[in-house]
């Protein structure tokens, strides 16, 4: 019996030798990019500290709760964390594979028995109580490492997953301090307007005046009071994007516009760009969340490749059977009732070799696929830090410049409104040089709130503070 068994798993093994479907010709994955050989990155070099809370470094507090809640309520969090938890599920199924499975089975019933079967008499064509107690086990050998395989690409799944939400808390993030940046530009440029209403309805009651006392004509108040009804239009068209970026924010966090109507001004200001080494570091792959998902799923995809690679190879599997089995409920638990077996199960994949070329040239082609998102993620990061160092750093100059520029129209224009006060100069004059300085004032805000934005983008390009 044992060297009919022992005979047995030997062309149970030789099956798994030779018993094999060819895959055929293979596609070539692309290659994945060394960041170090990038041009422009230096891998001695590394990503300067940042804080897991950046947007603190605006010293807001409500910008502060913003983001909070946002992380804590958002729509898109939850959804990022519900994929999370079922990619964590497919783990643990997956894991279930590499342990024996067992089963309890337990029947009763009334059965006739054939009179020409198995059962010889007095049981051979009589009606008997049939009960079986009985335990199953069944284990998959796994020769090819399929299931290793398995639980690998299911373990990297779980690893995008999570790279996935914290990319998703950073972006989130990311949006919400931008809209409210942008709401502070409002209200800068708010406050720009209402000083200059404020001045262009003076000028209009002096330019009234002087028309009363003949020194102005009518035209020139026309002209006036024309100027101070555009700077009106532009506060109302300001007031409007106020509030649909209120509304902005509480969609981004999650909340009724309740809760935008209920913000104060914004306090927050530009700060000063953080540090940034000459050369771009090559480690920056590690500090991106979008980057590091996408090197799990290429993880992902290879061991999926390895899954359908196994299949064209036998599969093996061990099961057994122990238990009690009796014609007679009364002597179903007897010494004599137990039964038993064990053994080898081999399944080849015969006729089947088109499906499974089909699958692997599939799962190939995912794999490229990964490759080429993580090449374009690897690059993309780099260039985004690029652009925001450059960016920072070209703006220094430019904020430097319109500083003196409204500098010295602000000069000109108090030296204007003086000479008009005096009647050594018309209206027009006045109201050029005010158009000037209105049109600087406000290039003065917006170069601002772009130093601005461009600090959180340069935070969200060098990662957010994440690590992996």
């Amino acid at each position: 019996m044992k060297r009919a068994l022992r005979r047995v798993v030997l062309l149970l093994i030789a099956g798994l030798v030779t018993a094999c479907a060819t895959q055929g010709e293979r596609a070539v994955a692309p290659a994945s990019l060394k960041p170090d050989r990038l041009a422009g990155v230096d891998a001695g070099t590394r990503v300067p500290d940042i804080n897991s809370r950046w947007w603190s470094a605006f010293n807001d507090p409500q910008l502060d709760s913003l983001i909070d809640a946002a992380l804590a309520q958002s729509p898109s969090i939850d959804a990022a964390r519900a994929r999370l938890e079922s990619a964590a599920v497919v783990l643990r199924l997956t894991s279930n594979d590499r342990l024996p499975r067992s089963s309890f089975e337990a029947s009763a019933g009334r059965q006739r028995l054939s009179a020409s079967g198995l059962y010889p008499p007095p049981y051979a064509g009589a009606t008997v109580n049939l009960g079986q107690l009985a335990v199953e086990l069944s284990y998959e050998i796994d020769f090819v490492g399929r299931v290793k395989a398995e639980v690998a690409a299911a373990a990297a799944g779980v690893a995008a997953a999570r790279y996935d939400l914290a990319a998703t808390r950073l972006s989130l993030a990311t949006a919400v301090a931008r809209t409210y940046l942008d709401l502070a530009r409002h209200y800068a440029v708010e406050a720009t307007l209402r000083e200059a209403f404020a001045r262009r309805s003076d000028l209009l009651q002096l330019t009234d005046q002087r028309a009363r006392a003949g020194l102005d004509t009518v035209l020139d108040v026309e002209e006036a009071r024309a100027s101070a009804a555009s700077v009106e239009a532009d506060l109302a068209a300001n007031a409007e994007e106020q509030i649909l970026l209120r509304d902005e924010l509480s969609a981004l966090v999650g909340a009724g516009p309740g809760l935008g109507a209920a913000l104060v001004a914004p306090t927050a200001s530009s700060i000063a760009a953080i540090a940034v080494p000459p050369m771009l570091p090559a480690d920056l792959i590690g500090r991106r969340p979008d980057v590091a998902a996408g090197r799990a799923r290429v993880e992902s995809a290879a061991a999926d490749i390895k899954v359908a690679e196994a299949a064209f190879y036998p599969n093996l599997n061990l099961g057994g059977l122990l238990g009690f089995q009796s014609v007679e409920f009364g002597s179903l638990l007897g010494a004599g009732a137990r039964i038993w077996n064990v053994g080898p199960a081999l399944s080849l994949p015969l006729f089947a070799t088109g499906r499974l070329r089909g699958q692997l040239a599939g799962r190939d082609a995912s794999y490229s696929a990964a490759i080429a998102s993580y090449n374009q993620a690897v690059v993309g990061a780099y260039r985004e830090v690029a652009d925001a160092v450059a960016s920072l750093r070209a703006l220094e100059h430019e904020q430097a410049a319109s500083g003196v520029a409204a500098s010295a129209l602000e000069h000109a224009w108090q030296l204007a409104t003086a000479r008009y006060r005096a009647g050594l100069t018309g209206y027009v004059t006045v109201l050029v040089a005010e158009d000037k300085l209105l049109a600087q004032r406000r290039i003065v805000v917006n170069l601002n709130a772009r130093r601005a934005d461009l600090t959180v983008a340069l935070f969200r390009a060098l990662g957010g503070g994440f690590t992996s």
